[in-house]
Parts: C-alpha cells; sequence; structure tokens
C-alpha cells in the first residue's frame, strides 16, 4: 500500500457537516485502530493511545480478574521507558530479546504516526487551529488529545443538527439512488439519532421511509404491498419495509394508468398519454415547461367538447425559471439569494445554495413555482 493511501484520510472525513458525520468517523476510526498492530499488542491494537483511561478500562478483554478475585486492568504496551542495551558478552538470547523489543516499539510508533496523519487529514480546519501550537503546529499532539477533541466537539447533536436530519429523513427518493442506498441514508440518519439519545421508533421510520417513496411509482406500490403483507401495526418493522421494497419494486410495471392516468393508453385519447409522458420525464426546466403548454392545450380541448366556456389559457411566466434547492424551480430567485437558505446556514451550506437542479443535491425540491 502506497504512502499516500496510508496517510490520506478516513473515508468517513468529518471535514463537513463534522456532528453528523461523526457517528460513522467515529466507527471507521476505532476499527482502524484496534486493527493496527494486533500482533504486537493483542485483540485491541492502537486503541490504548486514542482512548481515555476509562474508555480503555470499559473493553472487555482489558478485565482480568487475579487469583484474589480482583478485577485488574490489562497494563498498555510500554513504548515509553528506555530499553536497556545489552551488555557487550551477553548470550544470544538476551540481543535477540533486545532487537525483538526495539523492532517492536518502532513498529508501534510509526503506525501511531500514521493513524495521527490520517486523523489530521480527516478533520475540519476549525480543529487544527483549535489543537494547533502555534510554533509547532500538531507535532507534539497526541493521538489521544485529538480523539479527546472529537469526543468533546463532534460526539453531541445539537438542535439544528436534528432539524437537518429530519429534512434528510423526509426527502424525496432521488432518481438516481436505488433503494438500498436510501434505506442506507435512513439507517445512518437513525443511527445518529440513537447516538444522540433520541432513538425513533418503528412506526416513525417507516413513516419517513414510505413518505420518501411518495414520488417514486415503483417503491410507492411496493410500500402499499408491505402495508397489505402487514396489517398489523406490530409487524410493521424498518427493516421489514426495505426489505420488501427492495424484492418488489424493481418487478413493478410502471404503466400511465399507474401513474394516475386511467385513460392514457386509450387510443382514442392519445393526449392523455403525452400527459403521462411529462409528467414521467424528468423534471428539469424544459420538461416542466413542455408540461404546462401541454396541458393548457388539452384543457381548452377538452372545455371546447364539454361546451365550458373557455377562459384565456394563461401565459408561460415570461422570466426564465431559476432553481431553488428550497423552494423548486421559480422565476423570482435562485438558490444562491434565496433568502430562507441565507438566513438559516446551519441548516442550508454552500452546495444546497449553488445547486442548479433537483439532483444536485440530496433532498433538492422537483416542484414549479411562480
Amino acid at each position: 500500500m502506497s504512502s499516500v493511501v496510508q496517510n490520506g484520510a478516513f473515508e468517513n472525513s468529518i471535514k463537513e457537516h463534522p456532528r453528523l458525520n461523526y457517528h460513522k468517523f467515529r466507527l471507521e476510526y476505532i476499527s482502524y485502530a484496534s486493527s493496527q498492530c494486533n500482533e504486537i499488542t493483542g485483540p485491541t491494537g492502537l486503541l490504548a493511545w486514542i482512548f481515555s483511561a476509562a474508555q480503555w478500562a470499559a473493553i472487555p478483554w482489558n478485565r482480568v480478574v487475579d487469583g484474589a478475585g480482583v478485577v485488574q486492568i490489562r497494563p498498555i504496551f510500554d513504548i515509553i521507558t528506555v530499553i536497556a542495551e545489552p551488555a557487550g558478552n551477553a548470550a544470544n538470547a538476551a540481543v535477540k530479546l533486545y532487537e525483538m523489543s526495539r523492532a517492536d516499539r518502532n513498529t508501534i510508533l510509526k503506525a501511531l504516526q500514521v493513524m495521527k496523519t490520517r486523523a489530521i487529514h480527516s478533520m475540519p480546519s476549525s480543529d487544527l487551529l483549535t489543537l494547533s501550537d502555534p510554533q509547532l503546529g500538531m507535532m507534539s499532539v497526541t493521538n489521544a488529545q485529538i480523539f479527546a477533541h472529537f469526543e468533546a466537539t463532534h460526539s453531541v447533536l445539537n438542535e439544528d443538527d436534528v432539524v437537518l436530519i429530519f429534512i434528510r429523513l423526509s426527502a424525496a427518493k432521488l432518481p438516481t439512488h436505488d433503494y438500498a442506498t436510501l434505506a442506507e441514508i435512513h439507517r445512518d440518519l437513525h443511527a445518529l439519532l440513537a447516538a444522540a439519545g433520541q432513538p425513533m421508533n418503528e412506526y416513525t421510520k417507516t413513516t419517513h421511509f414510505t413518505k420518501a417513496l411518495e414520488t417514486d411509482p415503483q417503491g410507492r406500490k411496493a410500500a402499499m404491498i408491505f402495508v397489505r403483507e402487514h396489517p398489523m401495526m406490530a409487524g410493521r418493522t424498518f427493516a421489514a419495509l426495505v426489505a420488501t421494497v427492495i424484492l418488489h419494486a424493481p418487478t413493478i410495471v410502471i404503466t400511465t394508468a399507474s401513474l394516475g392516468y386511467a385513460n392514457a393508453t386509450s387510443v382514442a385519447n392519445p393526449a392523455s398519454a403525452a400527459v403521462a409522458a411529462a409528467y414521467a420525464a424528468p423534471t428539469d426546466e424544459a420538461g416542466m415547461a413542455l408540461l404546462i403548454a401541454t396541458t393548457q392545450k388539452n384543457l381548452a380541448a377538452l372545455k371546447k367538447k364539454n361546451g365550458t366556456p373557455s377562459a384565456p389559457a394563461p401565459r408561460l411566466l415570461a422570466r426564465p425559471l431559476q432553481y431553488c434547492y428550497k423552494h423548486g424551480y421559480t422565476s423570482t430567485h435562485s438558490g444562491s439569494v434565496c433568502k430562507f437558505m441565507t438566513d438559516n446556514p446551519a441548516m442550508f451550506q454552500a452546495v444546497h445554495l449553488a445547486a442548479k437542479d433537483p439532483l444536485a443535491v440530496a433532498g433538492g425540491n422537483a416542484r414549479i413555482g411562480k
């Protein structure tokens, strides 16, 4: 493995939204630490050099009962005490033990440095400014100090974080996401709330997942199958819902009738098929404009057929449509100048302000406004 990969950031970085991403980052950080130098330190790897004394003592493997029945905490591998050099006439066994001790210590020290570098590359700039010495930077900062800072700074969600979590849970499924990906997004958000001491019940979990599928015809019908298969509320679990959707949704054939257009397949009513196709098309600006024009034309024809006085058809918006992550397509403003989003920086980041269409950022708004 190259040094670039070894010293790179963890996959679950906390450079952005540290508190929202910390749960997954922490799991990866601990898993990585426990997997290093096991041949020297045992199954705990390098955990002793990031955990506090209380966290170290809480690991079951470290609690040993002595002959008197007293629980003893396993000592940490010593990398501080100077290793005494063997005398000039020392036996070969003593020399070999000395060499092995030095090699083991060097291996651990190198692994600790790699872990520290990866943590530094994974943290936001605000953490670097807080932890760094004005003259020496991060040189004298230990892995334990870095981890303790993370625990104190990023492990507790605030009210804005919880609001953003529920916004993400309510966001519609994106066409680019499959059902397993959507389920994974929801599981991560559930885990965040549970870690914050606010676990969600199964009913709430299934309600949010079903809501996310409302704009997806196949997913929506699969959710209906789930309700029929589990008439009792006690049987409606998030895991069961996800399993049902993943199993059935890909096999559901989408027709114009299933989209809500009962007569769309009639040869005598080709206009309805065109409208259904427009609704099924991607909701970009051009597609929405075509849908409006088609609907206006068909409405005028229907009124003429029924003898209903026809009011002048509303004109299309004179100004070009712009996209706003919060309000969808509108002629009044773009996301970069949206007052609601700029007034709520904790809920909306730069990526939301810069989004150009509903697919740019998860949870985008596809509706068209005025």
